[in-house]
């Protein structure tokens, strides 16, 4: 039996794992993909305590390094169920189950979808959610961006020195970016601004040709020739496997209080995984620290 187990491998779990060995716990990390979670995908990091600027890649293997040094054990798969009884949790994976005294949920999110038609066809042939991830398959290509937040003007701004032309459709008159991404708009020529507009449709026989787009002001209607669509409108949670122990916002969000503890004793959340106003990487560690500290503190006076 381990003294903790922290489902979710990203920023958030992985200073959970740091805090808990250091402080002498038994812990284990279940991830069911990459380590690193959204920081990993994320192009350049410019807002990180100590780097001027950071592949997204690089800190999370940095961190993955040290979890690894401290001798934290790492578990790859997907985790089905969580249960408690008798002030145990048992945590089952689609490949086997661990018992434990304590668990930290930093699940992280996972990247909405459009919904529209061709998504679902055209699923892995030049449909991506990830721009470091699949930026490389569109060299000197044409491809469309959609979204007007951080994410989507960090994935347009790092396609751009990859690819011939992007095009970055969101619905609003202006992005919701901050600053520090808008100015960098400002010296790129081939990334094109679509204000009001919205994505109906993603042509291709196997693999994507176009993309339909609506003009919300003129409601015309037509075809963009790319070969590749990113989609970065937002992120949404994945908690309902842990319903019966935690309670949900009314967004699927976990509630904890300021020590990332759920309704439930010995279960805590970090990360993006629970409600709160701000989620970056800086405050996902933040959780992350205090979730493994409220932890060992709980097994202290067990």
């Amino acid at each position: 039996m381990y003294d903790l187990i922290i489902i979710g491998g990203g920023v958030a779990g992985m200073t959970a794992a740091i805090y808990a060995s250091r402080a002498g716990l038994s812990t284990l990390i279940i991830e069911k993909g990459g380590f690193g979670g959204q920081a990993a995908l994320t192009s350049t990091i410019e807002n990180y305590p100590s780097y001027k600027e950071i592949e997204g890649f690089e800190l999370a293997a940095n961190m993955k390094a040290q979890v690894d040094a401290l001798g934290v054990e790492s578990y790859s798969a997907d985790v089905t169920s969580l249960a408690k009884e008798n002030n145990v949790f048992t945590v089952s994976t689609n490949a086997d189950s661990f018992t434990t005294k304590t668990v930290i949920i930093a699940n992280g999110v996972r990247r909405r979808e459009l919904g529209i038609t061709g998504e679902d066809a055209l699923r892995g042939r030049g449909i991506s959610w990830c721009a470091v991830c699949d930026g490389g398959f569109f060299r000197k290509k044409k491809v469309a961006v959609i979204g007007a937040g951080n994410s989507a003007l960090g994935d347009a701004i790092y396609l751009s020195k990859l690819c011939e032309e992007v095009y970055l459709i969101f619905r609003r008159e202006h992005p919701t970016a901050t600053k520090s991404y808008l100015d960098k708009l400002e010296d790129i020529d081939n990334i094109h601004l679509m204000p009001r507009h919205i994505p109906l449709e993603i042509k291709g026989e196997k693999r994507v040709s176009a993309l339909t787009v609506k003009n919300l002001d003129t409601e015309e209607i037509s075809d963009l020739e790319v070969s590749g669509v990113f989609e970065a409108i937002g992120l949404i949670p994945d908690n309902d496997l842990f319903a019966e122990l935690v309670e949900l916002d009314e967004r699927g969000y976990i509630v904890t209080d300021d020590e990332m503890r759920t309704k439930t004793a010995g279960l805590y959340a970090a990360g993006d995984t629970r409600q709160k106003t701000l989620r970056q990487i800086i405050t996902a560690c933040a959780d992350g620290a205090q979730a493994a500290t409220a932890a060992q503190e709980y097994l202290a006076v067990k």
